[in-house]
């Protein structure tokens, strides 16, 4: 790798900003020429998509060594082209205006790489290409959506793109553990979750779609998964398997990211918590097999509505459970004594796994600390993690999701039972 840097590092800036410039042009020009090579009057290429890049870095370099005002003056000229070819082409019935925003964004992006802005300028050529190549899919999209799935749509951009940075950043509550922007935060997120598993829903395969939701949504919560997929099968009790195994599965993430957090922070915890947390995770997959191997016996589920696309009601009330646990938490860590830290441990998991698995980590790598007592507390607090989405589903949901639920999480809690019997006796 020396050797390639040295390399890079030995051609003079201009030079290497036409290769950029180049390379960028060719990616455009290749999508163009795909999509429009059967259409003998299209304006541009993998040639003219070059050429154009090329030209914005030598109109750059060239407004450095003189005057701003000779890349005013550039600009403007190529803009007056476009906006020319675009009349002709109108003139022979041809009304769309995607190449001729491709080629003005190309030329930008070559004077923004003479600039020095190169990593933004791939960054923009990846979103663009990408956007480009979806034409026939987004075309698609368009066609199937509904006027209130739209609305819902333009609900969630209003919420995420104006509302959430309106939100003030003023801490409340006890200690300050609340904020405003936080609470809009989660609720977003609950609502990007619940309309994401809506359109897998309607567009994909509704079991595939709703375990990879689960996964993806597990990442970032999987008791907010817990939530949104119990309150989801109310309207889908046909799938409540499927989700009731979409909630253990995202459950299983919170395995993965407990050991990665134990790793980083103290690798001889993590070793004592390979063995529970690897087994706990295989005892989770259970209801997944489960859903997967009855899907293809019994083929696609019935096509009925998704339910609510973007369902407010639903992301207030799990804001206001989150309220409640942290300040739940915040009582408990003022009522409860030291000598109750394993207590404290499985009231600290309930609602945030990650926080109390560094938190122990780090005080198991300190000399005070102790491998066996936070391998307790950390299974201590993904158990009552467990427990609590095991409650929340039930309570949340119909009765048709208890025993996909019920299975996975018992599963669970009897590995975590087993070890924690083993280690204290």
């Amino acid at each position: 790798m020396d050797w390639l840097q040295s390399i890079f590092t030995g051609i003079p800036p201009f030079f290497l900003q036409l290769i950029i410039s180049a390379g960028i042009g060719l990616i455009i020009g290749l999508e163009r020429e795909f999509n429009t090579h059967e259409d003998p009057s299209h304006i541009g290429g993998i040639r003219t998509f070059t050429l154009v890049a090329v030209l914005g870095t030598v109109s750059g370099w060239i407004s450095e060594h003189t005057h701003f005002s000779v890349l005013v003056a550039l600009v403007a000229c190529f803009t007056l082209l476009v906006g020319l070819v675009y009349y002709v082409q109108t003139q022979h019935g041809k009304i769309g205006l995607t190449t001729e925003a491709a080629l003005l964004l190309t030329f930008l992006l070559g004077i923004a790489n003479a600039k020095g802005l190169v990593q933004e300028s791939i960054a923009v050529v990846v979103l663009m290409t990408t956007i480009l190549s979806l034409k026939a899919r987004l075309h698609q999209f368009v066609r199937q959506i509904t006027e209130d799935e739209l609305f819902a749509f333009l609900k969630f951009i209003i919420l995420a793109l104006l509302i959430l940075p309106m939100l003030p950043t003023t801490a409340f509550g006890p200690h300050g553990l609340l904020n405003a922007r936080d609470l809009g935060y989660i609720a977003v997120l609950v609502l990007s979750l619940s309309f994401a598993g809506y359109l897998l829903l309607k567009f994909g395969s509704p079991h595939k779609g709703i375990l990879w939701t689960a996964v993806i949504g597990g990442l970032f919560s999987s008791t907010m998964i817990a939530w949104v997929f119990s309150a989801k099968s109310k309207d889908r009790k046909d799938l409540a398997s499927a989700y009731g195994a979409g909630i253990v599965l995202a459950s299983s993430i919170m395995f993965v990211r407990v050991f990665v957090w134990l790793s980083i922070f103290s690798f001889d915890v993590a070793k004592y918590m390979l063995l529970p947390l690897l087994v706990m995770l295989l005892v989770s997959l259970i209801p997944t097999w489960q859903v997967i191997k009855l899907h293809q016996k019994s083929g696609e589920a019935p096509a009925l509505s998704p339910g609510n696309p973007l369902d407010i009601k639903n992301a207030v009330f799990f804001v206001l459970l989150y309220v409640g646990i942290t300040l739940a938490m915040a009582a408990s860590r003022e009522w409860l004594s030291q000598a109750l830290i394993y207590v404290s441990g499985a009231v600290a998991g309930i609602a945030d796994i990650d926080a109390i698995t560094i938190s122990t980590s780090k005080w198991a790598a300190t000399p005070e600390g102790n491998t066996r007592e936070a391998a307790i507390i950390v299974l201590l607090a993904v158990m009552s993690n467990s427990i609590f989405k095991w409650l929340v589903s039930v309570i949340n949901g119909p009765k048709e999701l208890r025993k996909p639920v019920g299975i996975g999480f018992s599963a669970v809690l009897a590995v975590g039972l087993i070890c924690m019997i083993y280690w204290l006796v």
